[in-house]
């Protein structure tokens, strides 16, 4: 699938080096995926050199000729043009003066941008400029939507233009420009000081370096286009957990399922999870590599693969550079050993657990455990293998164990855990201890575990 990429700037440049800049970058990039551009006015093109008409190319022709019959000598130099490779998309009211001189209709604008972003559906939205209150609500319209933004400051981050700006600039930044840098899923500059303050900051780590071209002797738009490009499939590669699709997320469930199987099952798959597995596109088996590795159950993937007996494209981790996840994965197991940080409410769990059968105490410490990493954002995919492995291979008294949970007051948690096991490593019914739970808490539970 082509890569689509929505850019947004409200306005042309007043500056005319980066008008022609933004132009030669997008139309670089329009030669290698989809390129659509979103402004506030009805503008059609920045600045360019325009393509010649046939009209134009035959009459040049003829005047080279002309000229080369006279100076058989002379060697003709053209200079090379460029032909528009993106698309131009007005989300203003069609007024030249839209949100300069007067307040906007925030609402109005809003829907015809939904209207664009979901006709569109591109992978990544990409904002252009500081300091402007319709880039930041471009931005968090889609970020709400699940789409992935790249934010371009243009040095309007660097500690020297803040100081220098001070003022108004300030309450733009409490306002909204930190909360926009905050969320981007990156940061695109080319000033290193600008990197520096963002990470110093610690607005977010995810900040990448591309030389100016405009400064830089010998590097040209092309490099920077192309540097651009490895960025969103460096933002496309990560958090993998909100951007994975259903039949990815599903491919991995059973692939997990074969995992933790035992060898004397003989179907452990029914048949729509048997054509699922089939039916994965390369594209798709990239995602789930990367969402395996995210998720600490790269190992099991390939075991549920070998069990299937599917031949898949070869992945290479080292050439799919990702960013740090905004909440690192706990890559321990879950374990035996409570990790309640608070020692009074440990000594009394430790105390309520004390007379009852090993199993029973491992069960629930590792609930007690999974719980702690759900509240730190530290949970993943990994942790529920491990407990998936205890309920089908280690035999308990239920009712006994029930009695624990509730005393514990884990009871509803482990039921909402049994419905997420259900769903992710596809325990079956008979094994659950408890009967399983889908309510706001299992959703809250969802959530924490694919969050970022």
């Amino acid at each position: 699938m082509e890569l689509r990429v929505l850019h947004f700037i409200p306005y042309v440049p007043e500056d005319a080096s980066m008008a022609a800049f933004l132009d030669k970058v997008l139309t670089f990039m329009g030669e290698e995926c989809e390129i659509h551009l979103a402004m506030l006015t009805p503008e059609h093109q920045l600045i360019r050199i325009e393509e010649p008409s046939p009209t134009d190319v035959d009459q040049m022709e003829a005047n080279l000729n002309s000229a080369n019959a006279d100076h058989e000598d002379a060697v003709p130099t053209t200079e090379p043009s460029m032909m528009q490779k993106y698309h131009v998309h007005c989300i203003g009211t069609g007024n030249p003066m839209y949100g300069k001189n007067r307040p906007v209709n925030l609402l109005a604008l809003q829907k015809r941008y939904l209207e664009l972003l979901y006709s569109l559906m591109p992978q990544i939205v990409h904002v252009h400029g500081s300091y402007h209150f319709f880039n930041s609500r471009i931005a968090l319209w889609s970020r709400k939507r699940g789409f992935p933004v790249v934010f371009s400051p243009y040095g309007g981050m660097n500690p020297n233009y803040i100081e220098a700006e001070y003022g108004l600039r300030t309450w733009k930044m409490i306002c909204y420009q930190k909360a926009m840098t905050r969320g981007a899923s990156a940061i695109l500059t080319s000033d290193p000081k600008e990197s520096e303050y963002i990470q110093r900051e610690r607005l977010t780590d995810r900040v990448e370096l591309v030389s100016d071209p405009r400064t830089e002797e010998y590097w040209g738009e092309e490099n920077y286009a192309n540097s651009t490009l490895v960025l969103y499939q460096k933002v496309l590669d990560s958090d993998k957990g909100l951007h994975i699709d259903q039949k990815s997320r599903e491919a991995l469930g059973a692939l997990l399922h074969l995992s933790l199987c035992g060898s004397t099952e003989r179907q452990p798959l029914c048949s729509e999870d048997i054509l699922n597995l089939r039916s994965i596109t390369p594209k798709q088996w990239h995602d789930i590599h990367l969402f395996a590795t995210e998720q600490g159950v790269f190992s099991n993937m390939e075991e549920g693969i070998a069990k299937a007996q599917l031949t898949i494209p070869e992945f290479h981790k080292e050439g799919h550079p990702t960013f740090e996840l905004r909440h690192p994965k706990e890559s321990k197991p879950l374990g035996t050993t409570l990790l309640t940080p608070n020692p009074m409410l440990r000594r009394m769990q430790v105390n309520k657990l004390r007379d009852c059968d090993e199993p029973i105490r491992n069960a629930c410490v590792m609930l007690l455990n999974l719980r702690h990493l759900l509240r730190q954002d530290t949970a993943s995919l990994r942790h529920l293998c491990d407990l998936t492995a205890v309920f089908r291979f280690d035999t308990m008294d239920e009712e006994r164990l029930a009695y624990h949970l509730k005393d514990l007051r884990l009871y509803q948690f482990t039921r909402r855990i049994c419905q997420i096991l259900g769903e992710t490593t596809y325990l079956d019914e008979g094994y659950m201890p408890v009967p399983a739970l889908d309510d706001r808490g299992t959703a809250a539970i969802r959530a924490h575990l694919m969050k970022y």
